[in-house]
């Protein structure tokens, strides 16, 4: 016994040595088993494997007198078979040493009885092979005698066990790191693949061949999805498997078989989609399964493509090794997809940008083309010159395979070509075209653009049947595209304008507008060569209008830009600065919109004349487009100077102008910027002029700014404050104050109003006014008005299920919600998930709301009124509502603007408005409630004179929900005020904070 412990160790150390020297796991076994045999006192050992998509363990190497017929034996891991009923299935399932120490007669062995008394088998250990905690195989070692694996020989073997499945564990990290190293080298083989491809395929064909050789995977593919197709399209294939890969379906559809493996479910999630056992996971029944087997895939990895979040396709990696995707394998191939999807997002880019700079380059050919034939036109003595010289130029500029020109003959049905110019012009000259349709040569496009007197275009000619007898005749000449024009002299048709293009699609909407110029031009000649003495102003005319504005006569932005350009040149050589205005109307589109555009129009040409008047001699004055006009004043040096044109500028367009009936007052904001001080050329200059103005309008408009340094940092503030507010919502920085409304009569709290507010990451609370209108301006307000609305509702909930006595909730419509078409839903949305009742919601909107759009403002009113909710009229008194319209609307509520209240009593004007808005309202039946009411004085004249309800800094400042609750919990009753003067003589006048706890019976809820 001994001895055989002593040979035992033997084996045990030269496995070791064994194990040192191995360098994959089939090498390990060979050398395992055979210095196992070689040094122990076994009668065989060898090594079987589970074999992969089987429940069967294989032989894989060996050494000793019994290995051709362990070669042979089949050896389950299912322990309710036979085969798996021996020390190799149990030691594979349980992970341990497992012994037979009389294997002849043990009933375990019964399925290898006959092989082991030829073999003469007494004795037999199975011990597990384990490859990161997981059963792989089984060394078997079997001996002669029976008994003879004592404890200490059992305890070796378990450490022999223990150190092969530890090597294993070794190369499988090996393995794995390996991997993992030629996938980093993949990943920068096809970033550079990325950058070096100049096209799609290139790529695609690129990236598979670097990811299989980095990955060592059986195959890559790269298949796209394809328009109106129901299976994928494979582009791309690479690796040794790569035919068979070729000839697999794949399909996005998950109904389809072919859309039920990793791809299509990749492709349908956009998320990764891992198989480490691919036969085991989809089993013998699915769709891939015979493929995968056959092709010794035993893993497989599927990444989507993505464009603009949407998958277009799958990146799919194929290996024959079972766990072959890692996480930090799949981390790198998911790398991997997503820089392809960025390169696929270059190459849109790039195609899109090639396709606008076609457009580009064909616009510009011809723009070359209408001024080459203006030039022409400038230029021909005749008319015969002008049509070969507009011809020759057309064609050349806008390189055309042909231009002619074809005149009508008096008695002839036929035209005559009278000019032909470009590569086929000769083909032109031939051609016969009638302005008959009985013709088959007159139903052509020149013969229906004549008729019609109408351009006719067909851009894909040869495909186009009504020019089919001219289909062999353009086919020679290469030509695939073909514009007809006809012309005109004195109204009159005379003729047609003929285009021949190479490309097919060659004649746009902008290129057709340009030649049709062109025709347009041609006829403004031919009428001219009819009355000579006119060509000369016709040509001025030509000329001021390329110059200046049609509608004011002013200067246009060319020609603008031409001024400045030459004042700053003069500026320059005499050392001198003049300062540029930059004025922008205020509210036109107001006047534009309500009074229609030839309103607009006369405006503009108003404000133009007045800005021509109010200048000097030497000044500039251009208009840019729409409502902005510019103004150089000629070498201004001194502020003082400069501000006091400015002030003048400002008066005369605030001037009343009639308009369509209306008495209407126009203002502007003027943004000013300095020559050589806040810009040196054209764009600098002007662009800050440009940005103080706005800060102008921000300002109040009806103003001016110089533009500083602090004006810039103020417009980057602006814009940066624009983006915050766009993630303020979703970080939760809006919050709601709310301000009681106080009955004047009992003191007794009726409502509360809600008042947004935004606590800004880094400024912390910011002020209404400084983010409301920029949220006006973006559309940001609908969003956070529809949050608003909600919490307002959700809060009154809260305070009464805390045991609250109900209030009316007021919230503020913006001008952008008024006129959004989702408003009613989110105002039942509000209500409904809030559960409080309508008649506690009160709306209120602004009378310059309801004055855009009347008749739509009474249906929106009325259906808001219909579900019980109540209407009132904020700042009451600042809009253009008369008594008439008043009577439209469903109106409960007018809330006097504090303008009207802040100097009560002691104004006169104030108190006469603030009578007029008490008595008008309660005429109407409305309640009427009072802002801004800050002193004992303002509250008493109120209540003196009638008004029921009152909201301002006298009662409360807008508290925080917590606060406001404080107020309407019941307060305790305190002792009525002193009847009697006091000892200085005044009569004390309670206050409404005395008020509400004396009176405090009134539960009425308005």
């Amino acid at each position: 016994m001994r001895t055989n412990i002593t040979r035992t160790f033997a084996a045990l150390n030269a496995t070791n040595e064994a194990i040192l020297y191995a360098k994959s796991p089939g090498e390990l076994y060979a050398q395992v088993c055979e210095a196992a045999f070689s040094s122990g006192d076994f009668l065989a050992t060898a090594v079987f494997l589970l074999e992969t998509g089987t429940n069967m363990l294989r032989f894989a190497n060996g050494f000793g007198e019994d290995i051709k017929r362990l070669r042979q034996i089949d050896i389950s891991i299912l322990a309710d078979t036979p085969e798996g009923s021996g020390v190799c299935g149990q030691a594979f399932r349980d992970r341990k040493l497992c012994v037979s120490n009389d294997y002849m007669n043990d009933a375990r062995s019964l399925a290898w009885r006959q092989g082991m008394c030829d073999g003469a088998v007494g004795a037999a250990a199975a011990l597990p092979l384990t490859c990161n905690g997981c059963s792989v195989g089984v060394l078997m070692v079997t001996m002669r005698e029976p008994g003879s694996l004592d404890g200490q020989i059992v305890s070796l073997l378990e450490r022999m066990s223990a150190n092969i499945s530890y090597a294993l564990d070794n190369f499988d990290h090996e393995a794995a790191r390996a991997r993992l190293s030629r996938m980093f080298a993949a990943l920068s083989a096809t970033n550079e693949a990325i950058v070096r491809a100049s096209s799609r395929a290139e790529l695609f064909d690129l990236v598979c061949e670097a990811a299989v050789v980095g990955g060592n995977f059986t195959s890559t593919i790269i298949a796209l999805q394809k328009p109106d197709h129901e299976f994928l399209e494979t582009v791309a294939v690479a690796g040794p498997d790569q035919e068979q890969a070729k000839a697999v379906r794949i399909s996005a559809d998950a109904a389809r078989p072919e859309g039920q493996g990793i791809s299509g479910d990749a492709f349908r999630t956009r998320r990764p989609r891992i198989s480490n056992d691919y036969l085991t996971e989809f089993g013998r029944n699915g769709h891939f399964y015979q493929i995968v087997r056959d092709g010794g895939t035993h893993s497989g990895a599927a990444f989507p493509l993505l464009k603009d979040g949407c998958s277009i396709g799958v990146m799919v990696f194929l290996s024959s090794e079972l766990n072959a995707f890692s996480p930090e394998l799949i981390g790198l191939l998911q790398r991997l997809a997503e820089n392809i999807s960025f390169a696929l997002g270059n190459f849109d880019r790039a195609d899109e940008k090639a396709r606008i700079e076609e457009q580009k380059e064909r616009l510009t050919r011809m723009f070359a083309a209408l001024s080459a034939t203006n030039e022409a036109i400038m230029r021909a003595k005749s008319r015969s010159e002008l049509f070969e010289l507009v011809c020759e130029a057309a064609a050349h500029g806008g390189k055309f395979t042909s231009t002619s020109i074809g005149l009508v003959q008096a008695g002839d049905d036929f035209l005559a070509i009278a000019a032909a110019s470009g590569p086929m012009a000769a083909g032109s000259r031939r051609a016969r075209l009638s302005i008959r349709e009985d013709y088959p040569e007159g139903r052509g496009i020149s013969g229906i653009a004549f008729r019609t007197g109408k351009p006719c275009i067909s851009n894909d000619y040869l495909a186009d049947p009504r020019g089919a007898v001219f289909h062999e005749s353009i086919r020679n000449d290469g030509a695939s595209a073909v514009a007809a024009f006809p012309l005109f002299n004195r109204a009159e048709p005379i003729g047609i304008l003929l285009f021949c293009a190479a490309e097919k699609g060659a004649f746009t909407p902008g290129s057709v507008d340009l030649l049709q110029r062109i025709a347009d031009n041609i006829a403004f000649a031919l009428d001219n060569f009819d009355r000579a003495e006119e060509k000369t102003r016709a040509d001025e005319r030509i000329e001021y209008l390329a110059a200046h504005d049609s509608l004011t006569g002013l200067p246009n932005r060319d020609m603008f830009n031409r001024l400045l350009h030459s004042a700053m040149a003069e500026a320059w050589r005499r050392q001198l600065q003049f300062a540029l205005l930059f004025i922008d109307l205020d509210r036109f589109k107001i006047i534009n919109d309500s009074l229609g555009h030839e309103a607009g129009d006369a405006l503009l040409a108003e404000i133009a004349s007045r800005l021509r008047l109010n200048l000097g001699s030497g000044d500039i004055v251009a208009r840019l487009g729409g409502d902005e006009f510019v103004v150089i004043l000629e070498h201004s040096a001194e502020r003082c100077d400069i501000e006091s044109v400015t002030r003048k500028v400002l008066a005369a367009v605030s001037q009343p102008v009639r308009l369509s009936g209306h008495e209407c007052h126009a203002t502007a904001s003027i943004g000013i910027a300095m020559f050589p001080e806040h810009g040196s050329d054209v764009h600098t200059l002007t662009k800050n002029a440009d940005m103080a103005m706005y800060l102008a309008k921000e300002d109040g408009k009806n103003n001016f700014r110089f533009f500083t340094q602090e004006v810039k940092m103020q417009s980057i503030e602006r814009l940066t404050l624009e983006n915050c507010l766009r993630q303020a919502l979703a970080r939760d920085e809006f919050s709601l104050h709310y301000q009681p409304k106080v009955d004047l009569a009992t003191g007794q709290i009726t409502g509360v109003e809600a008042l947004l507010r935004w606590t800004h990451a880094e400024h912390g609370m910011l002020p209404p006014g400084q983010f409301i209108p920029l949220a006006e301006e973006t559309g940001l307000i609908v969003p956070i008005g529809r949050w608003a609305l909600q919490e307002a509702c959700a809060q009154n909930m809260m305070w009464q299920r805390r045991g609250l006595r109900p209030v009316s909730m007021a919230v503020n419509l913006s001008p952008r919600q008024f006129i959004d078409e989702n408003l009613l839903q989110d105002i039942d949305e509000a209500l409904a998930s809030s559960g409080m009742s309508p008649v506690l919601l009160q709306i209120e909107v602004t009378e310059s709301m309801m004055m855009r759009d009347v008749p739509r403002a009474i249906r929106v009113l009325d259906a808001i009124r219909s579900r019980g909710i109540r209407i009132a009229i904020d700042d009451f008194g600042t809009g253009y509502s008369s008594m008439s319209l008043m009577k439209q609307f469903p109106i409960d509520t007018l809330k006097i603007d504090r303008s009207f209240v802040r100097d009560l009593p002691d104004d006169t004007e104030d108190r006469a408005i603030a009578q007029a808005i008490i008595s008008m309202g309660q005429a109407l039946g409305m309640t009427i409630v009072a802002e801004g009411v800050e002193t004992v004085a303002q509250e008493t004249f109120l209540r003196a004179h009638g008004c029921d309800e009152m909201q301002g800094f006298l009662f409360s400042r807008p508290l925080a929900a917590e606060a406001l609750a404080d107020l309407l919990r019941p307060a305790p009753q305190l002792a009525s005020p002193p009847l009697q003067p006091s000892s200085t003589g005044d009569i004390e006048v309670p206050s409404a904070g005395q008020l509400r706890p004396r009176k405090a019976t009134r539960q009425t809820v308005h």
